[in-house]
């Protein structure tokens, strides 16, 4: 993954580190769940720590949670789930457990901006069946499958399923926006009830339809529909008729599209060939100015909550930004990390975030007169300014 956040503020390494753990850096906080995690040094070698927000350090549940998390992955040992190599108390940053370090994107950012073909998307899945089969062989399921959840590595385009265990079902309360911003978890889930493969199932096929919506492997829109009916009881009973139908579709769709291209190309004037290009070309940007406008709503609608999160309430407090706006910063620059990396995009995303900072910025100025007009009407008048003269 490249690091888009090199030039914001680090964690203060020497408080950070410990025993052979080095180059602490912050990367990403949770949206709505308690966990942050860092990138660190072990031993030579890049790793990552997934630890606890300052604010969740000391709930009981939260903790125990995270040690849940470490034993589920920790009996996982398979080439396209990320390993768990160990859970440390790391100084200045509390209970973590270390992941291996993996070098890539999400496949979200992969589908939204169209950095991998046809072959490539369909690869991915196959792996990504491969995954679930070995882990429902073993009791475990993921819970929480979205296309956040799947790292696709730069050298080889193969997966890495991540952050396997409990959903953010676990961290919110209101039902609604469970719903709306969840999109990618099963209803039963939702509703409290006991996950089974059939609940990876229904998040796989969502994961399909989330591709076929930017005009990728359409071919597979019936597995997906049947992936995510309703009833579980309606789905395929296992991750291995998934499988089977997305590689044997693949194969005759292949057949065809290799018929279609030779005849294409012997119909087919060269002039229509740019008219294409620079169409789907046209109909990607669109999309991706959709998902961008998205995550703009979803980041301004946060601006009055945080307004009062750093409220002014002393004449003393500084009206710099406050230490706890660096989480929420690397947040906000995680949420908009796929448009950063788009030319066209960078300046608004950057400009979005800044936007951010300066109304909690002119919120606390706004504190900061309140508060000094309210000292000035309860001074004593022997202080207060003398009355203006007349001549």
């Amino acid at each position: 993954m490249s690091d888009i956040f090199s030039n914001f503020e680090r964690v203060d390494e020497a408080k950070a580190a410990s025993g052979d753990y080095g180059n602490i850096h912050p990367f990403y906080a949770s949206v709505h769940g308690p966990s942050r995690l860092f990138t660190a040094s072990y031993k030579g070698k890049k790793v990552v720590l997934k630890t606890l927000k300052p604010e969740f350090a000391e709930d009981q549940q939260c903790r125990e949670n995270l040690k849940k998390e470490y034993e589920i992955t920790s009996q996982l040992d398979y080439k396209f789930i990320r390993k768990a190599l160990g859970f440390e108390n790391v100084q200045g940053l509390g209970e973590c457990i270390v992941f291996e370090y993996v070098d890539g994107k999400s496949l979200a950012e992969h589908v939204r901006v169209g950095t991998l073909n046809d072959k490539e998307i369909k690869s991915v899945l196959v792996d990504l069946c491969d995954a679930l089969n070995y882990m429902h062989q073993r009791g475990i399921f993921h819970c929480d499958l979205k296309p956040e959840n799947i790292m696709v590595t730069s050298n080889d385009n193969r997966i890495k399923v991540i952050d396997i265990g409990l959903p953010e079902t676990e961290y919110k309360t209101d039902r609604e926006l469970l719903i709306k911003e969840n999109e990618f978890i099963a209803p039963e889930l939702i509703k409290g009830e006991e996950a089974d493969c059939r609940s990876d199932i229904y998040s796989l096929g969502k994961i399909i339809e989330f591709i076929i919506e930017r005009n990728m492997l359409s071919q597979y829109r019936n597995v997906a529909t049947h992936c995510t009916q309703f009833s579980r009881e309606q789905r395929f009973d296992s991750i291995t008729e998934v499988r089977s139908l997305i590689t044997k579709g693949y194969s005759t769709v292949k057949l065809f599209l290799i018929i279609l291209v030779l005849a294409a190309l012997a119909l087919a004037a060269y002039v229509y060939v740019p008219k294409i290009i620079e169409k789907s070309r046209i109909e990607k940007e669109e999309r991706l100015a959709v998902d961008f406008q998205r995550e703009v709503e979803k980041i301004n609608s946060e601006t009055r909550a945080l307004c009062e999160k750093y409220q002014l309430h002393s004449l003393a407090d500084s009206l710099e930004m406050p230490s706890g706006w660096k989480a929420d910063s690397i947040r906000l620059h995680q949420q908009l990390a796929p448009f950063i990396e788009v030319e066209s995009l960078r300046e608004q995303a950057l400009l979005v975030i800044e936007n951010q900072k300066q109304a909690i910025l002119l919120s606390r100025q706004h504190d900061f007169d309140s508060l000094l007009m309210l000292k000035a009407l309860t001074t004593p008048d022997s202080i207060a300014a003398p009355a203006e003269q007349s001549f």
